[in-house]
C-alpha cells in the first residue's frame, strides 16, 4: 500500500462541539489553547480519489451557533465523520453514511432532528472525514451499520488518530481517502 503521512497542525483560535482530528497549539486572544498533540494522519496517495468536508457557516462561529457540514467524494463510498474539539474530546458524528460520487451530502440531514451547536471552549474544532469504497466497522459501530447520531468517544484525540491510522493501513490500497476541515469557534 502506498501511503503518505501528513502532519496536521492548527492555526487559529476558535472551537466547536463534536468530531475527529488533531489540534496542536492554538492561539485565541493571545492565549494558548492546548488540544491533542500534532499527530501524523495517514493519507491515501491516490489523487483520483478525493473527499472534502466544508462547514456550511462562515467562520468564525459563536458559541451556540447551529453547525452543518457538506461532505463530498469523487468516488461512491461510505463516510466516517469525526470531530475533535479544541480541548481534545472526540465525537463520532457519522459512520457508514452512503455518499454518491460527485454529489454533496449534508450532515446533519436537515430532517433528521439532529442539531449540532458550537460550544466552549473557544478554539479550533477539527473535522476528519474518511470515505471508503466499501463499508467497514468504524470505531463505535461493531456491526458496520449506518450511525448518524453524535456519540462522544472515550479515547483521547491522540489515541483515536492512532486507531484511525491503523484502520486505514488494513484497507486495500486506493480504496479510501481522508480530508480535514476546521471550524473556528469564538465566545
Amino acid at each position: 500500500m502506498t501511503m503518505r503521512r501528513r502532519s496536521v497542525r492548527s492555526t487559529a483560535g476558535g472551537l466547536v462541539f463534536l468530531l475527529l482530528a488533531l489540534v496542536g497549539g492554538c492561539r485565541s486572544n493571545g492565549q494558548v489553547l492546548m488540544g491533542a498533540p500534532s499527530v501524523a494522519v495517514a493519507d491515501n496517495a491516490d489523487p483520483s480519489f478525493s473527499v472534502g468536508v466544508v462547514p456550511t457557516m462562515a467562520p468564525p462561529v459563536r458559541v451556540g451557533t447551529v453547525l452543518g457540514f457538506q461532505l463530498s467524494s469523487s468516488e461512491s463510498g461510505f463516510a466516517y465523520l469525526y470531530l475533535i474539539n479544541a480541548s481534545g474530546e472526540v465525537t463520532r458524528l457519522a459512520e457508514n453514511l452512503p455518499l454518491a460520487a460527485g454529489m454533496q451530502a449534508a450532515y446533519p440531514v436537515p430532517d433528521d432532528g439532529i442539531r449540532i451547536r458550537a460550544s466552549a471552549p473557544a478554539g479550533v474544532d477539527r473535522l476528519i472525514l474518511l470515505v471508503t469504497r466499501q463499508p467497514f466497522v468504524g470505531f463505535t459501530n461493531t456491526q458496520g451499520e449506518l450511525a448518524t447520531t453524535p456519540l462522544m468517544l472515550a479515547s483521547s484525540a491522540e489515541a483515536f488518530l492512532e486507531s484511525l491510522n491503523e484502520a486505514t493501513e488494513e484497507l486495500a490500497p486506493r480504496s479510501w481517502a481522508v480530508a480535514e476541515g476546521r471550524v473556528e469557534v469564538v465566545d
